[in-house]
């Protein structure tokens, strides 16, 4: 899944402090300044520090910010910049991913491509802001993407079907409703409004019609992401399940519910790719 950031620097110097001045006391390796080992954040877009390490320092290198969910390692969000004088510090343009415990690392490689790590710690994100409803179906489209050439193709394209309960029917070949065809590799983003929280068994229900095709299924405390994996290419047979400890968060409040058939188009049916009827909270916040 690729991932548009753009990076605002600050920060890019330090003389002096705690840790070494200039670039002679500079350290082998990277060391993570801020946010510190466990830290508990008050905001959602919060700075990130590095004190950059003796040979890869400004002018020498570019350093890769790594954020993961702590717990499975699945990506949050990255990028690479240009390495500051003695710390290099960037700012992700948007929130982070909320609700799950993260970690934070750097990598960094200089002009003769040499290559020094730092090690990983972790930090918390303020919680996900979920709305109160007793209705556990998705209430809002937030995104929605179906290749061209499939959407051309298809027939079932309102991705407000996708909203309130199951409601799916019809016959082959082209008279069906209540759902969309996500065509290959095609989404849709909803927002549930409340949230779903990790707890016994399945914590979110995917109903996908037709026949029995492949889900992948992606989580964010946003309606812009970032995105984190819950589950890759669950075959849905009328409804599939998904454990949010999977991806190793606690709770969110967006869905991105992917096609993981992914068969090219044009097919031989008007349904190409997987048809999305409802999305349901199993355990939702209180």
């Amino acid at each position: 899944m690729a991932l548009a950031i753009t990076v605002s620097l600050a920060g890019c110097g330090d003389d002096g402090g705690s840790n070494g001045g200039g670039t002679g006391t500079l350290p082998a390796t990277p060391a993570l300044l801020e946010p510190a080992a466990g830290a508990v954040m008050d905001t959602d877009t919060p700075f990130f520090t590095v004190r950059n390490a003796l040979g890869f320092d400004g002018g020498e290198a570019e350093y890769t910010f790594w954020i993961t969910v702590a717990s499975t390692d699945r990506a949050v969000e990255q990028v690479t910049v240009p390495a500051g004088r003695s710390t290099t510090t960037i700012q992700f343009p948007g929130p982070l991913l909320r609700g799950a415990t993260l970690a934070w690392s750097v990598t960094a490689v200089n002009t003769l491509g040499e290559k020094v790590a730092s090690g990983s710690t972790t930090f918390r994100l303020p919680p996900v802001e979920c709305g109160l409803t007793e209705d556990p179906y998705a209430k809002s489209v937030v995104g929605f993407w179906v290749p061209a050439v499939c959407f051309a193709n298809n027939l079932y394209n309102d991705p407000e079907e996708v909203l309130g309960p199951p409601d799916a029917g019809g016959s082959p070949p082209d008279q069906f409703f209540g759902f969309v065809s996500l065509g290959n590799g095609g989404f849709v983003d909803v927002d549930m409004v409340a949230c779903a929280v990790d707890g016994e068994g399945h914590d979110v229900r995917v109903y996908q019609e037709v026949s029995g095709e492949p889900v992948t299924l992606f989580a964010s405390s946003s309606p812009n992401g970032p995105w984190v994996l819950v589950e890759y290419r669950n075959t849905c047979r009328g409804r599939c399940g998904f454990d949010l400890a999977d991806a190793g968060i606690e709770e969110a409040r967006y869905f991105r519910v992917q096609d993981g058939e992914l068969f090219p188009c044009p097919g031989d049916t008007v349904t190409e790719g997987a048809d999305i009827d409802a999305v349901q909270i199993l355990n939702p916040s209180e």
